[in-house]
């Protein structure tokens, strides 16, 4: 089996445990409004025309895993401002950091994330921790007074000039209600900001943009989101928040969860092994693929190439810029 380990279940005994569970397709785990629906149809057609097993095993995990968990908010996501005390320490640790910028150590390579210019990494210490236990009931209120636990409060991330970030969900089983919280950075130009992208409730796409000192909400596990855009400018550093239900009966969902609920026709077609935009777990398809990712190139042939603007992408240029306009 392409997904798995050698501990794992063969296809085709996934497949018999499949329609053992009594799984239907498309699925009726959650409540889906119509025009969630759609989206994820029209989504599925595009999975399916991925020719490449690895690459199309992956979007078909990142789809799955979103329309398998439960949603806790209206929207999805939120920006607030970052309590005031929080982000002047942050403010001042980055700062520091930032005056010996050509010391700082590369974050190791992630697959998601485009570009020559590979980000840096600003180890904080015990302040992250602080912060993840400073900020936790705030996460609470926002989810609908569930009670979470702390599970990673991971940065500061640095990125460089030139990044983007392929769409994706987070994992599945610790990073359910999370936040981005800005802290700092230095654009080319301050008319042209560095969104994040991000699908509510009904798969609608918006584009937000973060100030320092902001912080944004998001179900982390069920709202597809990354950066499509290019980065330009020289620097832009967040620390990203993590919590889980401490209650397994709201949430208990592993990778094997996610595995299982692929539905049997996911390989129809296949062409290839691979597939020429794999990005490890993310969402490839040309109407959410990041600038940067790799052209479509099937058996050999030359698609299309995403470093001009696809029809798809121009439209997040008239999506309002904030969640309070859009919302």
């Amino acid at each position: 089996m392409l997904c798995c380990s050698s501990k794992r279940l063969s296809e085709p005994e996934r497949v018999q445990e499949w329609h053992k569970n009594g799984n239907k397709w498309p699925p009726l785990w959650q409540n889906e409004t119509l025009e969630y629906k759609q989206v994820m149809a029209d989504r599925e057609e595009e999975i399916m025309q991925i020719p490449g097993a690895n690459e199309r095993w992956e979007n078909w995990m990142q789809f799955t895993q979103g329309r398998l968990v439960p949603k806790f908010t209206t929207h999805g996501f939120e920006v607030i401002q970052t309590p005031k005390a929080t982000h002047e320490k942050l403010h001042a640790f980055i700062a520091d950091a930032l005056s010996r910028y050509e010391t700082l150590p590369n974050e190791y390579d992630i697959n998601a994330i485009y570009g020559k210019n590979k980000p840096l990494f600003v180890n904080i210490g015990n302040l992250a921790s602080d912060v993840l236990n400073d900020l936790q009931s705030i996460h609470e209120e926002w989810a609908g007074g569930i009670e979470l636990r702390g599970t990673s409060a991971y940065g500061v991330r640095l990125y460089k000039n030139g990044s983007s970030l392929v769409m994706h969900y987070d994992k599945v089983h610790s990073h359910v209600i999370s936040s981005i919280v800005h802290i700092a950075h230095e654009y080319d130009d301050e008319d042209e900001p560095w969104p994040i992208q991000i699908e509510d409730h009904n798969g609608k796409l918006h584009s937000v943009n973060l100030e320092p000192g902001q912080m944004l909400f998001y179900e982390s596990a069920k709202c597809l989101h990354g950066r499509m855009k290019v980065f330009k400018g020289k620097y832009y550093g967040s620390i990203f928040l993590h919590y889980a239900p401490v209650d397994k009966s709201i949430w208990d969902y592993s990778v094997d969860d996610v595995i299982a609920s692929v539905p049997p026709h996911w390989k129809d077609n296949i062409v290839e092994d691979t597939g020429s935009r794999w990005a490890g777990q993310g969402i490839t398809v040309d109407s959410r693929a990041s600038f940067g990712s790799n052209p479509r190139i099937v058996r050999g042939e030359f698609i299309h190439d995403n470093k001009s603007p696809y029809a798809y992408y121009n439209n997040i240029n008239t999506l309002n810029q904030t969640i309070h306009e859009e919302l």
